[in-house]
This record gives C-alpha cells, sequence and structure tokens, in this order.
C-alpha cells in the first residue's frame, strides 16, 4: 500500500537566513531571536533555510526547537540565490524574508509553495544613502529602496523592525493601500545578556563603547565622529572602539585621533563574532554610546541594556524612539548631534556613583522588558498566520482510515471536501480506505476563535494521531 507523509496540524513557518550566527550584524541576530521565540509556540513548527551551517550551529538551534535545513549547491548561483530552491518535501505554511538580500527569494517560494509571506524590514535605504561615503549613495538607495518597497508590496504582512521603520514604510505602502499591513516588531530585552553581573566597584579610568565598521562609508552614519569629539573633551574616560574590518584598525585609529581622542585613551579592536565575547566585553566597560545620525533601530544599544549597562542613544532611531515611551526612557536618548550635547549627557551620567547607575538601568531594563515583550508581539504576530491557515483549504497527507476521517474534520471545524483512495482492505465486515484526504475548515475571522482553536488544537492533534493508528492497524490487516 501506498503510504503518505503526515501534514503537521503546527504552522509551519520557514525562515529565510544567511547565518545562525552574528557575524553579519543585527540582521542576523533578529533573525536567530525571531526563530528562537516562535519556536517557544505550541502552535508553530520553526525551520531556519539557510545556504550552509556548521553541525554545532545546527545543535544550538535544535536546543531551541528550531530545525535548521541547508539549501542545495546550486553551481553558478550566489550562495543567497541557493534558498530560491527549498526541498520538495518541505512543508511551509509560512516563509518570512529580511531586506532585499533575504526577501527576494520569498516572492518565488511563495509562488511555488502556495504559502504566505511576511516581510521583515530592518534599514530604510533611502535615508541611508544621504549619510553613506560611497560612489552616488543617494541614487543608489532610491533604487534599493524602491526594490524593498516593491517586495513589500508583494508580501501579505510587512514587520518593521521597530517604530521608526514601521512609521515610515507605513507612508511609502499608503498608494497601494497596503499600510495597514505593516506592523510594529519592537525587539525586546535578550535575556542571554540579562543575567551578566556588573562589578559593583567604581574604575579610575571610566570605558565608553562604540559599535560599527568604522570606515569611511559609516564613519559619518553611525556618528563615530560625535563620539570621538565627545570623548576627547572627558578626562579619565576611554573610547573603546569595536567593529573594525580587517586591516582597517589603523585607519579608523587615525579617523578617532582626529576628532581629538588622544591615543593613550583610545583601542581599535576588530569585530566579536561570538556571544560570549560581547558578553564579556559588556562587563568591561561602563556605557554604551549610539550617536548615529540616523538608525532603523539600534540593536547593539538594546543588548547592551540588556547586559545591565548604562546606554546613550540617538533620537533619530528606532530604539531611541522605543525608549521615549518608556519611563524614565528619555533620559539615555540624545536629540542632537552636537559633540558638546553628548559631552553634557555622558558627564551627567559619570556624576552619579555607579550602584546608582546600575540601578536605573535595571528599572529601564525591567519597564523596556514590560512594554516591548518578545513573548505578546510574537503570539500577535502567529494569530495572524493561522488566522491566514484557517482561512485556507488545509491538506493532511497520511495513512489514515477514511471512516474515522470525518469525525476529525469536526473536531478542528472542517468538512471533508476530497481524497484520494490509496487502497482499501476489509476487516470482517468492515471496509477500510487509506490514502489523502483534504479538509476545508471555516473560517474564523476575530480573536475568540483563533483563541478557541489553539485551545482545541490537543485534542485535534490527538485525533489525528488516533486516524494515523486506525491507518496503519487496517494496512496490517
Amino acid at each position: 500500500m501506498e503510504s503518505f507523509p503526515e501534514r503537521s496540524l503546527k504552522v509551519q513557518v520557514t525562515i529565510l537566513a544567511s547565518e545562525w550566527g552574528s557575524s553579519k550584524g543585527g540582521l542576523s541576530t533578529i533573525n536567530r531571536e525571531l526563530a528562537i521565540q516562535f519556536a517557544k509556540c505550541p502552535e508553530a513548527e520553526i525551520t531556519f533555510f539557510l545556504p550552509k551551517c556548521s553541525e554545532e550551529d545546527k545543535k544550538l538551534a535544535l536546543q531551541h526547537k528550531v530545525t535548521i535545513i541547508e539549501a542545495t549547491r546550486r553551481p553558478g548561483l550566489e550562495e543567497l540565490e541557493w534558498l530560491l530552491f527549498p526541498p520538495e518535501n518541505l512543508q511551509i505554511d509560512v516563509i518570512v524574508g529580511h531586506g532585499v538580500k533575504l526577501g527576494k527569494q520569498a516572492q518565488i517560494i511563495k509562488e511555488s509553495k502556495k504559502c504566505k509571506w511576511v516581510q521583515v524590514v530592518h534599514t530604510d535605504p533611502e535615508e541611508l544613502g544621504m549619510f553613506k561615503k560611497y560612489s552616488n549613495p543617494i541614487s543608489k538607495g532610491q533604487e534599493k529602496h524602491k526594490t524593498e518597497v516593491e517586495l513589500c508590496e508583494m508580501a501579505d504582512l510587512v514587520v518593521g523592525v521597530g517604530p521608526k521603520l514601521s512609521e515610515a514604510f507605513r507612508s511609502y505602502l499608503r498608494g497601494c493601500q497596503k499600510d495597514e499591513s505593516v506592523v510594529v516588531l519592537t525587539p525586546g530585552v535578550f535575556k542571554e545578556f540579562s543575567s551578566l553581573k556588573q562589578a559593583a566597584e567604581e574604575r579610575k579610568q571610566r570605558s565608553i563603547l562604540v559599535f560599527g565598521r568604522g570606515d569611511a562609508e559609516d564613519f559619518e552614519l553611525k556618528g563615530f565622529d560625535i563620539a570621538g569629539k565627545a570623548v576627547a573633551a572627558l578626562k579619565d574616560t576611554r573610547l573603546v572602539f569595536v567593529g573594525a574590518p580587517d586591516g582597517k584598525h589603523e585607519e579608523i585609529a587615525k579617523g578617532l585621533t582626529g576628532c581629538g581622542v588622544p591615543a593613550s585613551r583610545l583601542k581599535v579592536r576588530g569585530f566579536i563574532e561570538d556571544r560570549e565575547s560581547l558578553k564579556r566585553l559588556f562587563q568591561e566597560v561602563d556605557l554604551v554610546v549610539m550617536p548615529s545620525r540616523t538608525e532603523g533601530f539600534g540593536l547593539a544599544g538594546l543588548e547592551a541594556l540588556s547586559a545591565g549597562l548604562p546606554v546613550l542613544v540617538s533620537r533619530n532611531s528606532g530604539f531611541g524612539e522605543a525608549l521615549c515611551i518608556v519611563p524614565f526612557g528619555s533620559s539615555f536618548v540624545v536629540n542632537s548631534e552636537d559633540p558638546t550635547d553628548w559631552t553634557a549627557a555622558i558627564s551627567k551620567i559619570w556624576a552619579k556613583d555607579r550602584k546608582s547607575r546600575l540601578e536605573e538601568v535595571e528599572a529601564l531594563r525591567d519597564s523596556y522588558d514590560k512594554k516591548y515583550n518578545w513573548s505578546k508581539q510574537i503570539k500577535d504576530l502567529l494569530h495572524k498566520m493561522i488566522s491566514w491557515t484557517n482561512d485556507n483549504n488545509l491538506v493532511f497527507f497520511s495513512a489514515v482510515d477514511f471512516s474515522n476521517v470525518q469525525s476529525f474534520a469536526e473536531t478542528i471545524g472542517g468538512t471533508v471536501v476530497s481524497s484520494h483512495l490509496a487502497s482499501q482492505a476489509t476487516r470482517g465486515t468492515t471496509e477500510k480506505h487509506t490514502g489523502e484526504c483534504r479538509i476545508e475548515r471555516k473560517k474564523r475571522n476575530n480573536e475568540e476563535d483563533i483563541t478557541k482553536n489553539l485551545q482545541t488544537g490537543a485534542k485535534a492533534r490527538k485525533t489525528m494521531g488516533d486516524i494515523v493508528a486506525s491507518g496503519s492497524t487496517s494496512k496490517g490487516s
């Protein structure tokens, strides 16, 4: 008898990715955290689809109930283009893309897998282009912006990382009347850092940390000149720069000493790839500053706050906007590009004893965690995905006993609309039919119905298991 693989009752979410780690920056960090948070929901099964991955990373992902699938190598194509071809047997209800690099593949997968598409936006290319220093940055920013908006227009749902990007893309999508499809997802506290303990004793020379590549392309954009000039005006304060590309350390050091920072109060380090090293760095320094002239969100600032470290961030950033509506949050936001204002803000923090500084940050972190809770935001997003699934025909493929299919359909609130007989067997006077069936669920359009669906999920899965068991018995008769 021909056998059919069982179609899971959980929402099958596949996230397009370039890596499990964070070597490629904030997008990778957000991507991994999304997968981890979604996997905590019993109603979803999460697949991380990427070009290649180490066995160690696969094991780490499985610890969070995330399955990593590597794409098949495609000679002649770029690695990220391999993601255009997910395995035929990979069940996908929702495909999650990111930006242009990890979003363009989703439009193809949406068609080939007949699934829904969630597009996550991390940057505003047009705004970034105003500060970039490579050739023709404004026109290139406009071109990338156009592509990003077109992808969002095609997607079923757009997720903006933080309030700043969400507001921007709502305005971009008003013309096609898809502005209401934009959902705000403000990253919450990273629990992997929140258990860190900061040293209680005051240091003789305090250290301020800034993150970034620091090359000519990003020096002005990230406000490293602002940080350099602000620190230069302070005594007993060292600037620690982390993120220098290979071979660019001297160039970055020259740029920062040119802002007035003495070499004796400056450290320039390369990019930190592993999270354990980042934890140790957060325990080494006293303050993180993020004086970007524009920033889609600003994940480095949130990671520092998660570690219980004082932060000062630009108002023209998604993280800055998010902080301003949290109790006491505005005290950690600087609405200026003037280095003297940043010097004043740093001095205000230094004027407090270390114990008071750390207590204030802990209170801010708790308030932020309540306001931007990962769990609530992810559940709200998952409910939208479940409502899509409920509005579609669900196909269950299984070696099942068709005599029990109708009762299963009633359990999940649907009816059998088609079936395919693979074989039949007779046991006594009862005829058993085994094959595949298609069950159409009734539409559920409100939160109450969705909640009821979640509550009956376990019962539905048990019923399906009974059907499969019955089908297996039938097969052996």
